[in-house]
């Protein structure tokens, strides 16, 4: 049996076990509020003061075990069961990819739809992805990837908001001339979004770096074609004349 259908299993138990001992609280509270009316002991207390009196009857420590049967179910109700959380690192935390998620969790207690998960990672990862920015500016660059790699582990995104992180961390390893490692995250940002004008930029500029210049161009030409007067896309190409063997 595995631990997930385990878990509902004692969680089904638990309410089970939870909620009986709310009713039998009820329905001895209730026993004890009846024979509190029907005994013919004066023993009621009362308290009067400020205008206002208070009188304590027999038969308020049988509403007093009801009433916190009745409460007892209404939490139970309201919290729900017990709650798993699994977190599980991933197998290679230093790898960035679009498909392997840092953590994996299974919540039994008041799960949110797939898509308020997807919301939820939409708006974390865009608070992160600006805060990279902000690193990036202050030339604190560990930082920045730092917060891009986090950006890109929360799981429920779509692909298309992985783009973003992706050619931001790309565009810093191609800045500290690492190539190869801005290469594959230059490329799959290239492979969601094939049409965006930044990735295909960085792309083109990775290239360079790796002395490829061909592929770099044909990045360039498309950008040219999309926006003729892309500044970039411009100094890319210098780049390349520069860079070229004459």
């Amino acid at each position: 049996m595995d631990l997930a259908t385990s878990f509902l299993i004692y969680a089904t138990l638990f309410r089970l076990a939870v909620i009986a001992a709310g009713v039998l609280i009820i329905v001895l509270g209730y026993r004890l509020f009846l024979q509190g009316l029907a005994s013919s002991d004066e023993t009621d207390a009362s308290i009067e003061g400020g205008g206002f009196k208070l009188t304590l009857k027999n038969a308020a420590p049988g509403t007093s075990f009801a009433l916190f049967g009745a409460v007892l179910i209404s939490v139970m109700v309201i919290r729900g069961s017990p709650e798993l959380d699994i977190t599980a690192a991933a197998p290679d935390a230093g790898a960035v990819t679009a498909t392997s998620p840092l953590y994996e969790r299974l919540k039994l207690r008041g799960e949110p739809t797939r898509e308020q998960v997807s919301a939820f990672a939409v708006a974390a990862s865009e608070q992160l992805l600006q805060a990279g920015i902000r690193k990036e500016r202050q030339e604190d660059f560990s930082g920045a990837l730092e917060a891009y790699h986090l950006a890109l582990s929360l799981p429920g995104q779509p692909p298309s908001h992985l783009v973003s992180p992706l050619n931001q961390m790309a565009w810093i390893y191609q800045q500290q001339a690492e190539p190869e490692l801005a290469l594959p995250l230059a490329n799959l940002a290239h492979q969601i979004n094939p049409s965006s004008i930044l990735v295909m930029d960085t792309l083109a500029r990775v290239h360079v770096q790796l002395e490829q210049f061909d592929k770099a161009q044909v990045l360039l030409d498309r950008v040219l074609q999309i926006d003729p007067d892309n500044n970039d896309a411009k100094a890319t190409a210098a780049l390349i004349r520069q860079a070229q063997p004459r």
